[in-house]
Order: C-alpha cells, then sequence, then structure tokens
C-alpha cells in the first residue's frame, strides 16, 4: 500500500509516539511510505528549534538513509499546492504536501492529532486521510 506521511507522523515517531514507532516500522517492512521534501524542511525546523542544529543534522542523517520515498515539488504540485491551499484553508506547507500525496498516487495520507485532523485534513476529498492513532491501531489489528 502507497502511503504518504505527514511532517506530524516523523515528529512524533523523533518524540517516541508508538504510534509513529510501529508506522515506520511497518514502512520499512511491508509499505511503500512516501514524503515530500517539504516534510524534511519542516522536521528539521522543529527539531533545530526544540533541540538544537546539531540534533536535527544527526535526524537528517537518519532520515536520508531511511527508507521513506522523498518527492520533489514539481511545477505541476506547485501549481495544485496553491488550489488545496485556496480550498482548504491550508497552511502552505500541508497544501504542497497533500498535493504531493495526490501526485505520487498515495491510496492514504496518515497525518496528526486529534485537532489538527479536525481542523484542516478532515474535509479533503481527494485522497483518503487518517490519523496516525487511527492507522496505527487499523494496521495492528490486522497482524
Amino acid at each position: 500500500m502507497k502511503v504518504f506521511l505527514d511532517t506530524w507522523v516523523l515528529v512524533e515517531h523523533y518524540k517516541g509516539n508508538p504510534d509513529a514507532l510501529f508506522l515506520l516500522k511497518e514502512a520499512k517492512e511491508r509499505l511503500e511510505a512516501y514524503i515530500s521534501h517539504l516534510t524534511i524542511a519542516e522536521l528539521i525546523n522543529v527539531i533545530s528549534r526544540e533541540y538544537g542544529e546539531r540534533e536535527a543534522r544527526i535526524q537528517y542523517a537518519y532520515l536520508k538513509r531511511s527508507p521513506l520515498v522523498k518527492n520533489a515539488t514539481t511545477d505541476e504540485i506547485a501549481k495544485n499546492a496553491g488550489l488545496y491551499k485556496t480550498r482548504y484553508k491550508f497552511s502552505l506547507a500541508d497544501a504542497i504536501i497533500l498535493a504531493t500525496a495526490i501526485d505520487v498516487g498515495a491510496e492514504l495520507l496518515v497525518t496528526g492529532g486529534e485537532k489538527q485532523y479536525e481542523e484542516e485534513w478532515k474535509h479533503v476529498k481527494e485522497i483518503k486521510v487518517k490519523k496516525l492513532s487511527d492507522y496505527a491501531s487499523a494496521l495492528q489489528t490486522k497482524d
């Protein structure tokens, strides 16, 4: 299954969230997991701001070696992101992440917690979106 990960999932993975740890383990073993290059920038920004530049550089090295497929922003993705930003009142980063997920043909986009999902992602119609906790629970019950 092609799954696209929002930055929130990687931040939670870094913080040791069990659902995120499980999901990234599954990404190595049986999922096709994708991220946007913008996610790299967001993740490095969050870690640098909260834990320091050295830690951000270490996490970047881990991310480079991870099995996650990293996708660049094309002109088409940029155009679509502008349209999604208007349609859903997203941040530009979330609009680019959504446009990239759709561009790569992901079947599912996995994103943040309850509040973020309810305020931003719940209304997206172009791709199925699930909260990290819901998706991790669903994966665990399949085993």
